[in-house]
């Protein structure tokens, strides 16, 4: 297993230190639940401390995997590429969780999401995280490799050309 599988988030931001590592997608359960054969995939990830001006907090985690996902169409495997920074904002409390959402400077527009710091954070659970919310819903190749033939189109009695469309009565009814 990796060394750093647990850190102190209060030390890493206040002396701004990096940790990285790499870890077999078949350690993260929460994760190829369900998926096909994770063969030996990693995940490898990078993990920053920092401490700004007012004294706020900040993780920043940059994780790379590409775990395999069952596509949708054409139910074959298909290597999901992933490459994700986030910037975790590392307050006190459960409380401070709730309080109205701070915004980033450098981008006005976007929320910062927040964790409760620890003196032990579960490093290996985060990128988990991280990977699970980047996963389609629904994965589908861009072009399948391989479509079963009971699904090509062209195939089948529904595909007669000669065929009028549904539409071309609501043409004619238009020229009237």
């Amino acid at each position: 297993m990796d060394s750093a599988k647990y850190v102190d988030t209060f030390e890493l931001t206040r002396l701004g230190l990096e940790i990285s590592g790499q870890t077999p997608l078949l350690h993260l359960e929460r994760l190829i639940d369900d998926l096909p054969e994770q063969g030996d995939g990693l995940a490898e990830w990078s993990m920053r401390g920092e401490k700004d001006s007012l004294g706020r907090c900040f993780l920043h985690l940059r994780v790379k995997a590409s775990p395999v996902l069952e596509c949708q169409r054409c139910l074959a495997p298909l290597a999901w590429p992933i490459d994700v920074e986030n910037r975790l904002q590392v307050v006190n409390t459960e409380a401070a969780l709730e309080d109205d959402a701070v915004i980033d400077d450098d981008k006005p527009d976007d929320f910062i999401e927040r964790i409760v710091g620890s003196r032990r954070l579960d490093v290996l659970a985060l990128v988990e995280d991280e990977i699970i919310l980047s996963v389609p819903y629904v994965p589908k190749h861009d072009v399948c490799p391989s479509v079963p033939e009971s699904i090509a189109p062209g195939d089948g009695p529904d595909a007669d050309e000669s065929r009028p469309s549904p539409f071309a009565v609501l043409g004619q009814l238009k020229k009237d």
